[in-house]
Parts: C-alpha cells; sequence; structure tokens
C-alpha cells in the first residue's frame, strides 16, 4: 500500500509539472518570457506582446521525443502585414530523445552563410564535449538592401536538450544601432538570453537605447 501511494504521489506531481508547462497556441498573447516552455526551459521574449504567427510541433512532451518550432510576431501585427517589416522571433525547443535533437548536436547554426557572409557580425562557439555546446553568432543587415531587412542574433544550447532562439530586430526600428556599437548590444543580447534560459530575470528595456 505505501508503494502505491508513493507511486501515485509520484505520478500526481509530474502531472502538475507538465501542467505547469507553456505550450504555445494561437489563442494567446506573450510577454516577459516563456516559462518553462514545453517543461525544458524559461525562453525570453522581445519587449512587447507577442502572438504564434507558425508553430511546427512533433512528438510527445512527457516522452523527451518531441520537438517544437514556432514564430511569433507582435500582436498588433494585422493579417495582411509582411512580417518580415517588424520584429520577429523564432525559437527550437528539442527534447531530450528526439532524432531532431541528435541531428542538431551534429552541426553548428552559426555557420549558416548568412551569419558567416555579413560585414558586421559576432560569432563564439563554446565547446563542451560532444554534441554540448553553446552557439552565440549576430549579424547586421546590409544598409539599403531589402534582403537584409534584420538584424539577426542567433542563440542555442545543446546538452541533454537543444534550445535555439533568434531574435531579429527591424532595421527601421533602431536607427542608433551602428557598426561601432553593434558588438555591445550583441553581448548584452546574449547575456541576457542566456541568463534567462538559466532560469533568471532578465529585461531587454536596454533595446530603448538603440531606436
Amino acid at each position: 500500500m505505501k508503494k502505491l501511494i508513493t507511486l501515485t504521489s509520484i505520478a500526481f506531481f509530474t502531472l502538475i509539472s507538465f501542467a505547469a508547462a507553456t505550450e504555445f497556441n494561437t489563442n494567446s498573447i506573450y510577454s516577459g518570457k516563456v516559462e518553462r516552455a514545453y517543461n525544458q526551459a524559461d525562453i525570453p521574449l522581445l519587449p512587447g506582446d507577442w502572438k504564434v504567427f507558425d508553430l511546427e510541433k512533433s512528438g510527445s512532451v512527457p516522452s523527451g521525443n518531441f520537438y517544437v518550432y514556432a514564430t511569433l510576431v507582435p500582436s498588433s501585427l494585422g493579417s495582411n502585414e509582411n512580417a518580415a517589416f517588424a520584429d520577429g522571433i523564432n525559437y527550437a525547443v528539442l527534447g531530450a530523445n528526439s532524432e531532431e535533437t541528435d541531428y542538431r548536436k551534429t552541426f553548428y547554426g552559426c555557420d549558416a552563410g548568412f551569419y558567416t557572409s555579413s560585414d558586421t557580425k559576432t560569432s563564439k562557439i563554446d565547446y563542451r564535449g560532444l554534441g554540448n555546446f553553446e552557439e552565440t553568432c549576430s549579424a547586421m543587415a546590409a544598409e539599403g538592401t531589402a534582403f537584409n531587412a534584420n538584424h539577426q542574433f542567433y542563440y542555442a544550447d545543446c546538452n541533454e536538450i537543444c534550445v535555439e532562439v533568434n531574435f531579429a530586430l527591424f532595421t527601421e526600428n533602431y536607427t542608433n544601432l551602428t557598426e561601432s556599437n553593434f558588438a555591445e548590444l550583441s553581448e548584452s543580447m546574449f547575456n541576457s538570453i542566456r541568463s534567462t534560459v538559466s532560469g533568471n530575470n532578465e529585461s531587454f528595456d536596454f533595446l530603448e537605447n538603440y531606436r
């Protein structure tokens, strides 16, 4: 009987744990940070209110055999407005038992051509072991080119799970962002993202200095 009670209690608290996790849905508005996203980690949001623009999910979160890809846009963005001309957020949350996670651990996102070919950029890979690393990179949009309408800031942490955060800042919203202070902003962005993923409360209010 005691064993049954113990097992029942474990199951009960496990259910509570997953119930407290946040899963994205198209009917919700998000701000501040996404707490315990898919029961894995806190992930940060840029200032303001955000809604889901695109969502892909596969597998079961309790089993760990799942992955989630989400794109968020400002909640004020209208259905006929182009999301490319606004700040944007992309997330990936990859469970411990997913084949997608194993695949993700075999390459670095910062090796992508957009980051390596940009004139103004930052890149750092903290290699902690096979499939265990943190990478950060950023790229400043080339002035006067419609294709690069956003400055990009990319963070990934892979260990047992993988979490990716990509912030896109629409160039016209950040007129005080220049080549001379881009590295400074990148460092602030990645410090705040890293701290949030680690479970702390961080603010991105410093972005106001670049508007």
